[in-house]
């Protein structure tokens, strides 16, 4: 897992904010209705617990279809021991162009007149490979939610997904650019109620 800088791949990260300036939208958190659509589920056991959520896939240039719909799966598993992450990991289809992995970038959201923009955090905008692959998705995975890199600082993931406001993903099929976006307020209140409750300081 590591973050390019090559001349191409910079090019092709301008293109996750460049699309979805179109149709993102800057979280209503009053709003309960989209409350509930960036639902995180938890499950928790002996070890530890596993955070999770689906952002669907869709933007401009390849609307999502809603009766056949595809996402991305993000899971974050963090260890009841030391109640540091295990591994964020990135669950994307199947049918991902396997030799081109993918990126994740993270941006903030500001009022611009009557609409929202957003600013991409160029410090933390990363690529993956693929770990594994199936019949069922293709995986990538940052052990201990770091993404490490030739030169450059190390991305900690958790650090981004407390303190930004969206996740952009891109990666290709058949060569062709796919976007998606999810809101992270949703992640941040449930990572707060979680380290309230379940991993409490002296809970067991």
């Amino acid at each position: 897992m590591k973050i390019t800088t090559a001349p191409a791949r910079i090019a092709i990260l301008a293109a996750i904010v460049a699309a979805p300036l179109m149709f993102a939208q800057a979280p209503q958190k009053s709003d309960p209705i989209e409350a509930l659509a960036g639902k995180w589920d938890t499950h928790c056991g002996l070890k530890g617990c596993m955070m999770f959520t689906d952002a669907l896939i869709g933007d401009p240039d390849h609307p999502a279809d809603l009766k056949h719909p595809q996402y991305i799966t993000i899971a974050v598993a963090i260890n009841r021991r030391d109640r540091k992450l295990a591994y964020i990991d990135f669950d994307l289809p199947p049918d991902a162009d396997r030799s081109q992995g993918f990126f994740v970038a993270f941006a903030k959201t500001s009022k611009d007149g009557k609409n929202w923009k957003l600013t991409l955090v160029k410090s933390a905008t990363a690529h993956f490979s693929f770990l594994n692959c199936d019949e069922n998705s293709c995986i990538g995975r940052a052990l201990n939610g770091l993404v490490s890199s030739d030169g450059e600082p190390t991305i900690n993931l958790l650090q981004e997904f407390l303190q930004t406001d969206q996740i952009l993903f891109l990666f290709t099929r058949n060569g062709q650019p796919y976007r998606t976006m999810k809101a992270l307020f949703p992640f941040q209140r449930a990572y707060q109620h979680l380290m309230e409750t379940e991993f409490k300081q002296g809970s067991k």
